[in-house]
């Protein structure tokens, strides 16, 4: 019997942002044994070489994929929604998923204390 992690998540698009994270969330759900989608909400680019505004969208998840099969298929499904290295760097993010936490364990503790992830936090109820 596969066991069952919670995770919680955050999306990210600065570029087609609501067609990006719509098709992303279809593809998570695939991924996921249950979701729980928090409210998209718009914020300022932040310590990043993007300027203009980000969608944001955070997720409370379960799935029975381990955290570096689960890190794995968000960089697949990033690729596939044309995020690239170049991209970043001339500050264009068509998506960004990171993993925030993984069952007890916090994975990315400094993107957990930004502002944008705080914002799309509120709505998801934990």
């Amino acid at each position: 019997m596969n066991q069952h992690h919670r995770c919680l998540i955050c999306l990210g698009s600065n570029h087609n942002g609501v067609a990006h994270l719509k098709s992303a969330e279809q593809e998570l759900e695939k991924i996921s044994s249950g979701i729980h989608w928090g409210n998209a909400v718009e914020t300022a680019a932040e310590d990043t070489a993007s300027s203009g505004s980000y969608l944001n969208r955070a997720a409370l998840m379960n799935t029975t994929l381990n955290k570096e099969k689960l890190i794995e298929e968000f960089k697949k499904i990033e690729s596939r929604h044309g995020r690239t290295a170049t991209g970043k760097q001339q500050g264009i993010v068509p998506l960004d998923i990171d993993l925030l936490t993984y069952d007890d364990e916090i994975v990315k503790p400094a993107d957990l204390k930004k502002s944008y992830v705080q914002q799309a936090l509120q709505s998801v109820v934990q």
